[in-house]
């Protein structure tokens, strides 16, 4: 497991306790007026620096990456403790009222993504990331109730996020044979869990081209996007079939049926199978041949980390956006009255 600093999220300044080197606690800076929201937010990746950049190698088990969104968790529920101690700090105020609201609607979001980070801790087992066969055969699909889970808590992760003002995530459109070039659709039989064809030992490779077309917020739009009751495939993909329904599986030839199917449902499936409980990938060959399932399973974990980085990304810019708000507020409140 590798845990880097927040300065791998690549905003500048972070670190700093503030942004201008004066540092201060979250309240601290929330309460200063003349202190900007931007200095609010630094405060912020200050107070959750140690658990951000959390990335997987293929030593990490899943249960792992639920320890890291426990770690969260917590940290999303101390800037939830240092917001309600600007509200007790200005409780003797003229203008407590106006803090206690801008206070409390700030909290309402962050309690929101600290209930589902949560719920995020426990989808997991014991495998590692990008658990596969380790010889030439299919996989098994995710425990449906962890599936679920998982499903739920990011795309109520997601719609607190656009509910703070953040932009809608960008849905990906490229398929299966990208721009008209390689049909890399042979890659999604890393998600067979029945029928005798299994990958080629060539589609380990075509699984992370597809992924190389998809970036991280695609990957996570393609979660969202998709429903419970998606159910595994029992016909050809197309471009219609979502990330659960690949994460659910079927037999290797539906899944590479077509190449008309999303490259970021295919990509969003193999994240939920390389993560979800009893999730496991399926391979072309012996463990450490090509194809084989030491490969597939760095497949796997490139998938998951992509997911990572987009929830990451998502949780940053709605604090970030609610934090704005609540600093706008508590600075107006804070104000001393102009003389008539």
């Amino acid at each position: 497991m590798i845990v880097m600093g927040c300065n791998s999220g690549g905003v500048k300044g972070e670190g700093t306790g503030g942004g201008d080197g004066r540092g201060g606690s979250l309240s601290d800076v929330l309460l200063e007026v003349g202190r900007s929201a931007e200095n609010a937010f630094y405060a912020f990746l200050e107070l959750v620096s140690d658990v951000l950049g959390f990335s997987v190698t293929t030593t990490t088990k899943k249960e792992d990456v639920g320890n890291h969104f426990k770690s969260l968790g917590v940290k999303l529920g101390k800037a939830s403790e240092e917001l309600e101690e600007v509200a007790k700090k200005a409780a003797d105020s003229s203008k407590s009222q106006e803090v206690r609201g801008a206070v409390d609607l700030a909290k309402a979001t962050l309690n929101t993504l600290k209930t589902n980070i949560n719920l995020l801790e426990t989808v997991g087992d014991d495998n590692v990331v990008g658990y596969a066969n380790n010889v030439a055969g299919s996989g098994a699909a995710v425990a449906d109730n962890e599936l679920k889970k998982a499903l739920r808590a990011l795309q109520e992760i997601v719609k607190a996020a656009t509910d703070a003002g953040v932009q809608t995530l960008k849905e990906g459109t490229i398929t299966l044979q990208a721009n008209g070039g390689a049909d890399n659709k042979d890659g999604a039989k890393i998600l067979a869990t029945s029928g005798g064809n299994n990958p080629g030992a060539n589609d380990a490779g075509k699984a992370a081209a597809i992924l190389a077309t998809v970036s991280g917020e695609e990957l996570l739009a393609s979660i969202v996007t998709s429903k419970e009751s998606d159910a595994a495939l029992t016909a050809n993909a197309s471009g219609d079939t979502t990330a659960v329904a690949f994460s659910k599986g079927g037999q290797a030839d539906h899944l590479a049926g077509a190449n008309t199917p999303k490259a970021a449902a295919v990509a969003g499936g193999i994240a939920l199978r390389s993560l979800v409980n009893t999730g496991k990938l399926a391979s072309g060959a012996a463990d450490n041949a090509t194809g084989g399932g030491k490969e597939v399973q760095g497949v796997g974990a490139t998938a998951v980390n992509k997911l990572l980085v987009a929830v990451e990304d998502i949780i940053k810019k709605t604090v970030k956006n609610v934090l704005e708000k609540a600093k706008e507020k508590i600075d107006e409140s804070r104000k001393p009255k102009t003389a008539e």
